[in-house]
């Protein structure tokens, strides 16, 4: 009878280290997320932006936006976001290459490149209620301090981010993250103060057949100044040919990319 409890006692244990040693940890999916959006390197969209303020007031702006995500190196990561209407915004074009760390802003009336850097990604960006550190780059483990705080939900894991830039305006980001297709669901931003700062929630999705995730619309909402942004994606191009040195200081400034 001892004998058949020692070997219950050690099955038992057996199991428990096993389940420990296949249970997926936060750099683990931050890595599949960073895949799943890789696998077609360069993507070009087009889409609106429908902007509210406190009062109530709409305002609509076409924008087209460039990418290049390379899974195997984050370094490589760029993207080009410009707006393309109405009038007063038309060419306004942000560049950000290396993941982030290096980041431009074209404004055509003025014809002339900003580097934006430091407590400068803490602007907004073009009157929008992103900043630049919003809009700068991805969810690499590389730049967060990763936590697992729940995965006992059947559908999502929730993630505990802590920046580390220490010129970051976020204490922290909470993430939850589908746990099939392994895309972010929604984002809350906490400021300094340890507070709900801003809401990113993801609407809509398509999955592709190599089984990548392209977001096609989003809500951002900015609780401090009772703003929102609404971004919908129409056309979505992948695996496009782009010259190696599209990502470029160069390329913002011309009238038409």
């Amino acid at each position: 009878m001892k004998k058949l409890i020692m070997t219950f006692f050690l099955i038992i244990v057996f199991v428990a280290f096993s389940l420990q040693a296949f249970a997926i940890t936060a750099d683990e999916i931050l890595d599949e997320m960073e895949a799943r959006s890789a696998l077609n390197a360069t993507q070009k969209s087009v889409g609106t932006m429908i902007m509210t303020d406190e009062k109530g007031k709409e305002e609509k702006r076409d924008l087209v936006m460039y990418s290049y995500d390379d899974s195997e190196d984050t370094e490589n990561r760029a993207f080009i976001f410009r707006f393309l209407s109405p009038a007063e915004v038309k060419n306004v074009t942000m560049l950000s290459m290396k993941d982030g760390d290096q980041i431009y802003l074209f404004m055509p009336a003025f014809k002339k490149v900003r580097r934006i850097a430091g407590s400068g990604k803490k602007e907004k960006f073009a009157g929008t209620n992103f900043s630049f550190e919003d809009l700068s780059g991805g969810y690499s483990k590389d730049d967060y301090d990763a936590t697992l705080m729940n995965d006992d939900d059947d559908e999502n894991y929730i993630l505990d981010l802590v920046p580390n830039d220490p010129d970051s305006d976020y204490s922290k980001l909470i993430m939850t993250v589908d746990k099939e297709k392994f895309y972010f669901k929604k984002i809350e931003f906490i400021d300094l103060d340890g507070n709900q700062w801003k809401v990113l929630e993801v609407q809509k999705v398509q999955e592709e057949e190599d089984g990548s995730i392209t977001i096609l619309k989003m809500y951002f909402q900015d609780l401090k100044d009772n703003s929102t942004s609404l971004v919908e994606m129409e056309s979505v191009e992948k695996g496009i040919d782009l010259p190696s040195n599209f990502f470029s200081v160069r390329t913002i400034q011309r009238p038409e990319i």
